[in-house]
């Protein structure tokens, strides 16, 4: 009987012992899932990162596009204005002059 009170400690402390290295294992494997895990999720962050850079980088160059093509047209716009402006100027040019001059003189139209 005493060998096999024996027999059933050593069993008991063998099964203890074996329990123990595989919560020990099951702990380390949750440490380097854990692990992983943060290093995966950083990954995606920093190509999600990347991505959304991508994206806003391309926005800003077809915004920048349009607004620069949009500027070129009022630039166009304004420089048509000033020609015709000048145009009328001069075309009046006489007529102004002697009128300044009737002015000048205290004539009166």
């Amino acid at each position: 009987m005493s060998k096999t009170i024996a027999d059933t400690v050593k069993a008991l402390t063998d099964f203890e012992s074996e329990l123990d290295r595989v919560k020990s294992g099951a702990a380390e494997s949750k440490k380097k899932l854990l692990k992983d895990a943060g290093d995966w999720a950083e990954a995606a962050r920093v190509q999600a990162l990347a991505e959304a850079q991508r994206v806003a980088s391309r926005r800003l160059s077809k915004a920048r596009a349009e607004a620069e093509a949009e500027a070129e047209e009022i630039r166009m716009k304004g420089q048509a204005s000033t020609k015709k402006f000048a145009e009328s100027i001069s075309k009046h040019k006489k007529e102004a002059s002697e009128l300044v001059l009737r002015r000048l003189l205290g004539e009166t139209q």
